[in-house]
């Protein structure tokens, strides 16, 4: 019996370091490779990048991303049907609805549409540009939202392209 036990210690002993090393091989949090048809995260030096990364930040629900998108002085217009009037909220209470929304649906998916070329490829510093897209929201193939952002951005210098304003049109 004790040569049984020994040899179990012995074999645990020399399994332990190849199961470690095998574990810090996986991440359970990165994505899968060719998710989401093989996009990738950008350096936002265009409108298109921008809008991209915005994208997959639902897609990934990944909230570092999402507000890497907005500006410090980010604003977030939308219409208050209950209350029947015009309002809006900050950068920190945006993050804030939004990781809610990253938190609480397991399929996210986000899709631009109607993106001019012109607008797509902008690349000037310094350079506000106000333009109007139209969105495809999926929230866990039960919860289709469509309608229209109108988003102002601006690139600061060498920076990358930030959402300044989003005017949310339904």
């Amino acid at each position: 019996m004790r040569a049984y036990s020994n040899l179990h210690i012995r074999i645990g002993v020399l399994l332990f370091p190849v199961f470690i090393f095998l574990q810090s091989c996986l991440n359970p949090f990165a994505p899968i490779l060719g998710e989401f048809g093989g996009r990738s995260w950008t350096d936002q030096t265009t409108v298109g990048e921008l809008l991209q990364n915005f994208a997959l930040s639902y897609d990934y629900r990944d909230s570092l991303h999402y507000a890497d998108c907005l500006s410090e002085s980010f604003v977030f217009n939308y219409f208050d049907i209950e209350n029947g009037r015009s309002d809006r909220w900050f950068r920190d209470t945006d993050l804030k609805a939004t990781g809610a929304i990253f938190r609480n649906y397991e399929q996210i998916a986000l899709e631009w549409s109607q993106v001019p070329v012109q607008v797509e490829s902008f690349s000037q510093s310094d350079t506000t540009i106000l333009f109007r897209v139209r969105f495809n929201l999926l929230l866990d193939e039960e919860v289709p939202i469509f309608g229209y952002a109108q988003f102002t951005t601006r690139r600061e210098g060498e920076g990358k392209f930030q959402i300044l304003n989003w005017q949310d049109d339904f």
